[in-house]
């Protein structure tokens, strides 16, 4: 049976049952594992600052493989191997791209500060644990295959494009989540001609890696970046997003501090897992969380007699959020540190759980801070008169040059006042 997706941003993403990688595409997402990303909200937190963020990590995953297939049809006709290989490399690209998100927690990137552990982690654990139904569809169609999808997303698969298809600074998941994400926040900030990007890209078989064709491909490339540029600048990186996850952070640093006194009246055995064990806990145990149980949780935790918690439950859950103040200097800060504390020191709370100082920098994985050392880590263009055929974008086009020199560092005192 065939199915069809229809979707905010690609309109109908169809997939042929009588294929039998799609079909194998088909019952991943019926897996139980796929199926929970509809209760994760991509944005984490960010919902409070654009009302209309509610778009689920299941959405996301849909169209981060659709546009894989996308690129994979684009450079099928140049990868230099078998039929059967091919076929292969379609099989790996299509399903990693579809799990890539498969192992984040709730709220997405906001809770990764809460356990200090990435979502890849957990990736690779839902893939690789022979308990889940992930794990055994893999291996029914080939018994191998959890290992070579886990071996594509960590980027150790032999043929190294595959990988960078699904990850690397020009990926079917940036490509998705920035379109996605500006249409849910109600911005324009991450809109790009998505399929003049696709055909501007090429695949370098002596680099084994996707670049970009030489002259009017560059142009294309720009507008994604300038568009990635902007998304982090005015969405990720806006400071109710950056106030509203560090007030999860502390909600969760007060359960933690409860948990090991034996303090807190409610925690469930899969969330008491989560924050005790951390990365080592039961991969069953880790799947049965997700956004739904955390707000079950916070909404007894404003009934609990420990004060703070209670409080800070109250405030996150009727969005009565922290507020973020920039500030220039040194000398700003001690001045601005002082009065909020004195604020606090009026109204009896801890300034542990209601402040907080934070810095937003340019970061390896938001704006675009190429490694030429590596193909993944730069976007590379066909560059006939470079020994190497490659030449890094920046430094041939004066727009991402800027982009790649700015400087940008941001630095917030965070509080309740």
């Amino acid at each position: 049976m065939s199915r069809t997706y229809r979707d905010p941003i690609h309109s109908e993403i169809n997939l042929n049952s009588q294929d039998k990688v799609e079909d194998l595409l088909i019952q991943l997402i019926d897996a139980r594992e796929m199926q929970r990303l509809r209760w994760i909200r991509q944005l984490g937190t960010g919902w409070f600052t654009y009302h209309g963020a509610e778009a689920s990590r299941f959405q996301h995953s849909i169209g981060t493989m659709h546009i894989a297939r996308k690129i994979f049809s684009q450079i099928e006709a140049q990868i230099q191997a078998s039929e059967e290989e091919i076929e292969e490399y379609r099989l790996l690209v299509l399903v990693a791209a579809l799990l890539h998100d498969i192992g984040h927690g709730p709220f997405s990137h906001s809770c990764e500060d809460i356990l200090d552990v990435k979502h890849e982690y957990f990736s690779h654990k839902v893939i690789l644990d022979p308990k889940t139904e992930v794990n055994k569809i893999l291996k029914s169609f080939e018994t191998k295959l959890p290992e070579k999808v886990s071996a594509v997303l960590a980027k150790k698969y032999p043929v190294k494009f595959l990988s960078n298809i699904v990850s690397s600074q020009i990926d079917c998941d940036r490509l998705d989540y920035l379109l996605r994400d500006s249409h849910f926040t109600g911005t324009n900030y991450g809109t790009f001609d998505l399929a003049r990007v696709i055909s501007s890209l090429t695949l370098n078989n002596e680099h084994d890696c996707i670049s970009v064709y030489e002259g009017k491909g560059a142009l294309a490339i720009e507008d994604y970046l300038y568009a990635r540029y902007s998304m982090y600048l005015q969405v990720y990186l806006h400071k109710k997003c950056i106030a509203s996850d560090i007030m999860f952070k502390k909600l969760f640093d007060r359960v933690k501090l409860l948990l090991k006194s034996k303090k807190i009246a409610f925690l469930e055995q899969p969330l008491f897992n989560w924050l005790s064990k951390q990365g080592n806990m039961d991969t069953l145990d880790f799947i049965e969380i997700d956004d739904s149980m955390i707000w079950h949780h916070i909404k007894h935790w404003t009934k609990e007699k420990d004060t703070v918690l209670k409080d800070l439950a109250s405030r996150f859950l009727r969005r009565k959020l922290f507020k973020a103040t920039k500030f220039e200097s040194e000398e700003e800060y001690k001045k601005l540190k002082a009065e909020t504390l004195n604020k606090l020191k009026q109204a009896d709370l801890n300034p542990e759980y209601y402040m907080d100082r934070t810095t937003v920098a340019s970061r390896p994985y938001s704006f675009y801070n190429p490694d030429t050392s590596n193909f993944s880590k730069a976007i590379f263009v066909e560059d006939s008169k470079s020994p190497s055929g490659l030449k890094e974008i920046s430094e041939l086009s004066h727009i991402v040059k800027t982009m790649v020199e700015h400087d940008f560092k941001v630095q917030y005192l965070i509080s309740v006042f």
